[in-house]
């Protein structure tokens, strides 16, 4: 089972953090159109496909598909209910409580989803693919950081590092897209001011993402764990 679970971390890795943004970074350099269609569809098929292998290739519990599904229905939910307030949002801390209890991988599937179903409400658009990988790796690295860790309950350290992800990871995810579609000669000055222009925004969202992790994860993840260890949910066979 750990074998297993350790091998699939390491093909997410790969496909995640290595081909994929090799395949954009190549379509970038090599399309005269200079579109950014081609990257977002390499970003999603590239960053999908570890996470459709680990569902794949397991025995998949309704139990499961209906947790991944109330997850989901609740980040959509928590994103509509705050959408009067800009960048206030509690998606990002209940992925994070998502893949502290269930693992990185159930961590990218329930944030990448929620953004693209949620996504339906607000509007899609070419930041969808970018706001999907964003709060998936958010989902990811935390799984990797706490999941079945005897510190994943810890409310100062796991709210720090959830807030720090969502601030770094989704943040810097989703302003490389606003940066393809206004910027049109890629010098670092024209790069570094819209990254410069995000980060109000950026700290805004990780400041409040910790804030409420540091009261919901404890009692969140307390009781996954248990529905976890004792229905044997997301367990690699």
């Amino acid at each position: 089972m750990q074998k297993k679970s350790a091998k699939l971390t390491v093909v997410s890795i790969l496909f995640i953090l290595i081909l994929a943004p090799t395949a954009v970074v190549l379509s970038l350099k090599f399309s005269e159109s200079q579109s950014y269609y081609i990257p977002a569809v390499l970003i999603i098929v590239f960053s999908m496909i570890p996470f459709f292998v680990f569902f794949e290739n397991r025995k998949i519990k309704t139990s499961e598909i209906v947790l991944t599904a109330m997850m989901v229905v609740l980040c959509v939910a928590s994103r509509a209910v705050m959408a009067f307030i800009p960048q206030v949002k509690p998606t990002c801390a209940l992925v994070v409580v998502t893949a502290v209890a269930f693992g990185p991988n159930v961590g990218f599937v329930v944030g990448s989803l929620s953004m693209f179903v949620s996504n339906f409400l607000f509007g899609q658009g070419m930041f969808t693919p970018f706001q999907m990988l964003g709060m998936g790796l958010v989902g990811f690295f935390s799984g990797l950081i706490f999941w079945r860790k005897s510190y994943n309950t810890n409310r100062i350290l796991v709210s720090s590092v959830g807030g720090i992800l969502c601030f770094i990871v989704y943040g810097f995810i989703v302003d490389s897209c606003s940066v393809l579609m206004m910027v049109t000669q890629y010098t670092p000055k024209a790069i570094l001011s819209v990254y410069t222009s995000g980060l109000p925004f950026n700290i805004i969202h990780g400041i409040t993402t910790g804030l409420l992790l540091f009261f919901i994860n404890k009692p969140m993840t307390d009781k996954f764990t248990r529905l976890r260890i004792k229905y044997g949910i997301f367990e690699l066979e």
